[in-house]
């Protein structure tokens, strides 16, 4: 009881709290921004209005968890960064007259670092890790054209002595068109922050977002779009220093403002992807393009491929593996691979031979 009073302020402080402006960097648990699987990568690393059966799409948003992902498990795994390891799991079950619960863990290990004074003496080694164990749950209402979810997140944190406990909540909802080709989401995510912080006193707050998206799928053609538009919490996701907003030119020695434009700030709230399912939902093909990861990533005269981000899905029986690879940086290019199993495939395919068994 004691724990509930201190968890329900600290959700709707957050709200209110990061409602505002917010300053990059600011905030803690930030690798809860990380996408989980290769799927939500491959399609830009934000994607909310994903209804379908793949379990691997709801840490993006908990009101896409339906019946259909009955029995499915996810595993996977991403080369981050700097040897940085990211793994993911989750298991999802249904029952009918109650709705869809999933459950999963998410984690970031940062490996094993040296430890040394202020004189560069070795004095031995420490690691650091986040962690984060999601509990969520999705119904429809007014027959299944409307989907509400929410999860919550308890996370741990370890950097060498230091250790944090916190957790968080997420809140969803998706219309889903009677032909299952049109969704339409938004997403309240990251509500909350630390119960037990860093250091004695010093409580801080999850990275909260507001994320809105639509999909739309053919009906003769194998292809789904996407758009989402990001961070609705922080109209202006741009920084600027104040202390050095207007630079001198090396060429032409004249001064330019170095604040962005009003339309640069609105495209950057977008990411636009694309599917493709040529061959009856077992090959996928996957594109994006993240407008804020190209623009705060980019390099003058050497930009690249930044912001784009690909991957493929192939689906043999009741496993489905999918790949994406994204572009945060002209030299950087992390590797996601996520593998998705349908137990419940399994377990249909046991009883109908059983069946036919008892019929010969």
């Amino acid at each position: 009881m004691k724990l509930a009073f201190k968890i329900i302020p600290l959700l709707f402080m957050s709200v209110s709290a990061n409602l505002f402006a917010q300053i990059g960097g600011n905030g803690t648990y930030a690798f809860l921004k990380i996408p989980a699987t290769a799927r939500i990568e491959g399609l830009g690393g934000n994607i909310v209005s994903l209804y379908d059966n793949d379990l691997s799409i709801v840490n993006s948003n908990p009101a896409n968890l339906n019946s259909d992902m009955n029995n499915q498990v996810v595993m996977g795994f991403n080369a981050y960064f700097a040897n940085i390891g990211q793994g993911y799991f989750a298991y999802s079950k249904t029952w009918k007259k109650i709705g869809s619960f999933y459950a999963g863990l998410q984690f970031l290990n940062y490996g094993d670092f040296l430890r040394t004074d202020e004189f560069g003496n070795i004095q031995g080694t420490f690691s650091a890790g986040d962690y984060a164990f999601n509990v969520g749950y999705s119904r429809p209402f007014f027959d299944s054209l409307m989907y509400v979810g929410g999860s919550v997140k308890l996370i741990g944190s370890q950097y060498a002595e230091y250790n944090s406990f916190g957790i968080t909540s997420d809140i969803g909802v998706s219309y889903v068109s009677r032909n299952k080709l049109t969704t339409v989401s938004a997403v309240f995510r990251n509500m909350g922050g630390t119960l037990d912080p860093y250091s004695p006193g010093r409580y801080e707050a999850a990275p909260f977002e507001i994320h809105l998206g639509v999909s739309q799928g053919f009906k003769h053609v194998p292809l789904k779009l996407f758009a989402t538009f990001t961070n609705l919490q922080r109209p202006d996701l741009s920084y600027i220093n104040p202390d050095d907003r207007f630079q001198s030119d090396p060429l032409t020695g004249d001064t330019v403002d170095t604040k962005i434009g009003a339309g640069t700030v609105l495209i950057r709230h977008f990411i636009i992807g694309a599917e493709l399912f040529p061959f009856k939902k077992h090959l996928f093909l996957r594109v994006a393009y993240n407008f804020l990861r190209a623009g705060e990533m980019k390099v003058d005269a050497l930009n690249g491929a930044v912001g784009l981000s690909y991957g493929i899905g192939i689906r043999i029986s009741h496993f489905t593996f999918s790949y994406s690879r994204a572009h945060y940086f002209v030299t950087e290019s992390p590797n996601h691979i996520t593998l998705n199993i349908n137990l419940d495939g399994f377990f249909k395919n046991k009883r109908v031979k059983k069946d036919t068994q008892v019929t010969k």
